[in-house]
């Protein structure tokens, strides 16, 4: 197992809410289309990860360590509806 890839997809999807909000969709393509190298194994480890404990650990974070520095919520209609 890649440690350090799986270390770097966790920090990803605590500090960058539109990531989390993809990987909330699929976790996998997350992976795929971000150039995260995880073997089958991890992928199936981390995706048993339940991706909305993690928005309650992005929301208590300093906005000047995240990736986006918005509301969660405008994240979600920004992804689904195309705009705020």
């Amino acid at each position: 197992m890649s440690q350090e890839a799986v270390e770097k997809l966790l920090g990803r999807l605590i500090t960058d809410d539109v990531l989390r909000v993809r990987a909330h969709i699929s976790l996998r393509a997350v992976c795929r289309e971000e150039g995260f190298c995880l073997s089958e194994e991890e992928l199936t480890l981390v995706g048993r990860l339940d991706v909305k404990k993690l928005d309650g650990i992005a929301e208590t974070l300093h906005e000047g360590i995240k990736r986006f520095n918005g509301r969660l919520r405008d994240v979600y209609l920004t992804y689904y509806a195309g705009s705020p």
